[in-house]
């Protein structure tokens, strides 16, 4: 009996422990899926190298003078290896330089006998204009014109000369030569200066002249003898008059010897029309601002009118009609000549040029495009003070057969610029037909509308991919953010550049491999 009961037992615990296995095996077969892993790569080789830009054949000239035309030719060229469409625009912009005609803004020299607050310029092409000083305020900067110092031959002179074969030459005559400064004091008459001034001459000819003196003496001076102020270093005062004893000298004086040694302002008197029966004569007056303490010495020019045409009718460079009051104390005769004043609300102003930049982008030209067939071209239009500066810009290849570039102007914009699409894909290694053939400065241009200025005409171009289907056939669906249509000659049935799809009744697309010509037309 207990033998059965220890095997019963023992028999217990095999079943147990193989139960036990056998439920492992089961649970452990539950996470024993079969796996398989496998991988297949197809490869798509692109090679693009899309490259579209704009090319020229242009050469600007030294001075841009009305009624001249530039050749400029401008294309588009597909340096690249992918088909694209094409096309461009233009738009411009303009470094302007002129002479400030407005009272509000030019500096008043009537009454201002100090020295100006300027800074030498370092700009060759604002100091070949006479502009060599400048002053900024406010962000904005004034340039000031000088009078150069520099004489200038009269070549047709030498075709005068006499020798002196006798007694009765002095000298042989040589070629006359004039400076700026000169030629702003020429007629030799001096009318106006800073009270009390300093200012010297050396006599070209003898003369009898008013030596100050206790008295005044009418005194005979030989050739070559300086005179000058009271104030001046010369070694013969001359009396400011036939009576008086101080201030300044008013008359004649040499104009090709006289400087000034003052700051301040010196104006000179020529006579334009003499009368016989002692009535009152006509004058222009010229001068400048000398400033003694720049550069050693410097002659401002002045405002003359705001052109090159006479200020007054008669003469260039003099000061406008009406500013000078040559009847303040009397009526000038031509025994004695007296100072002059400014007239009453009126004032003598310096020559003074700002520059600024005319963009197109806002708006400050007028562009006005002229599509006449053969004639096709933008007239640009600059107009400040009734003065414009007018451009022309002939374009070429216009129209809508192949090879052409199609106008398509844009209703919404204010200037009415126009896009010209190109009629045919531009291939790679392929140029397209000129779109700009040159640019004149119109006769319309006046004078006085500038001293200087730069125009930079700016040819945009924008570029897109042809697309292509699987059978090879171009399509246009890449150019559908252009806002236009370009029906398809050679596909009517899918004629819009929005339409999509796969397949070939959708796709837009040419029958043929190669696109022939496209008909843009205005999105509507």
């Amino acid at each position: 009996m207990t033998t059965k009961k220890k095997k019963s037992a023992k028999q217990r615990r095999v079943l147990i422990v193989a139960l036990i296995v056998a439920a492992a095996i089961v649970a452990g077969s539950t996470f024993a899926w079969f796996a398989s892993k496998d991988e297949v790569t197809n490869r798509l080789t692109a090679s693009a190298n899309y490259n579209v830009a704009i090319v020229e054949d242009f050469q600007a000239p030294a001075d841009w003078i009305p009624g001249q035309t530039i050749n400029k030719d401008v294309s588009a060229v597909n340096a690249g290896n992918v088909d694209a469409f094409v096309r461009m625009w233009l738009g411009g912009q303009m470094r302007l330089l002129k002479q400030v005609t407005a009272t509000d803004e030019m500096v008043n020299v009537s009454t201002l006998n100090t020295a100006l607050a300027v800074d030498a310029v370092d700009d060759e092409s604002k100091t070949k204009l006479g502009l060599n000083y400048s002053a900024t305020a406010n962000g904005k900067t004034t340039y000031y014109k000088t009078l150069s110092t520099k004489k200038i031959e009269n070549p047709l002179d030498a075709n005068h000369a006499v020798a002196a074969t006798d007694s009765t030459h002095e000298e042989t005559n040589s070629p006359a030569a004039f400076s700026e400064v000169q030629a702003m004091q020429a007629a030799g008459v001096l009318v106006y200066a800073p009270t009390n001034a300093s200012y010297t001459w050396t006599l070209e000819q003898a003369a009898d002249l008013w030596v100050l003196g206790s008295p005044n003496t009418l005194t005979h001076l030989a050739k070559g003898t300086e005179v000058g102020s009271i104030s001046s270093s010369a070694t013969t005062k001359i009396a400011p008059s036939q009576s008086g004893t101080t201030g300044n000298y008013y008359g004649a004086i040499d104009a090709s010897t006289f400087k000034p040694q003052t700051t301040g302002l010196y104006l000179f008197r020529r006579t334009i029309f003499e009368t016989l029966d002692g009535t009152e004569n006509q004058y222009e007056y010229s001068g400048y601002y000398y400033d003694a303490g720049v550069n050693g010495g410097t002659y401002f020019a002045l405002y003359t009118g705001g052109d090159t045409t006479g200020a007054n009718g008669n003469s260039d460079y003099v000061l406008p009609a009406g500013v000078i009051d040559d009847k303040s104390t009397s009526t000038p005769s031509k025994d004695q000549v007296l100072p002059v004043a400014i007239a009453g609300g009126q004032a003598v102003y310096l020559y003074t040029a700002t520059e600024t930049l005319v963009n197109h982008n806002n708006n400050e030209f007028t562009w006005a495009y002229d599509g006449t067939t053969g004639n096709e071209k933008f007239t640009v239009t600059y107009n400040d003070g009734g003065k414009p500066i007018v451009i022309e810009i002939a374009l070429a290849n216009i129209g809508t057969t192949a090879d052409k570039w199609t106008a398509i102007g844009k209703s919404n914009s204010p200037d009415q610029t126009t896009t010209f699409y190109y009629t045919n894909d531009l291939e790679a290694g392929d140029t397209t037909v000129k779109l700009v053939d040159s640019v004149k400065l119109a006769d319309a241009t006046q004078v006085g509308a500038y001293l200087a200025f730069d125009f930079d005409l700016d040819v945009f171009m924008e570029s897109v991919q042809v697309t292509m289907d699987e059978a090879g056939n171009e399509g246009y669906g890449s150019v559908t953010s252009w806002a236009a249509t370009a029906p398809s000659a050679e596909n009517p049935k899918s004629p819009n550049i929005g339409a999509t799809g796969k397949d070939n009744n959708s796709f837009t697309r040419t029958p043929e491999s190669e696109i022939t010509c496209i008909a843009w037309t205005a999105a509507t």
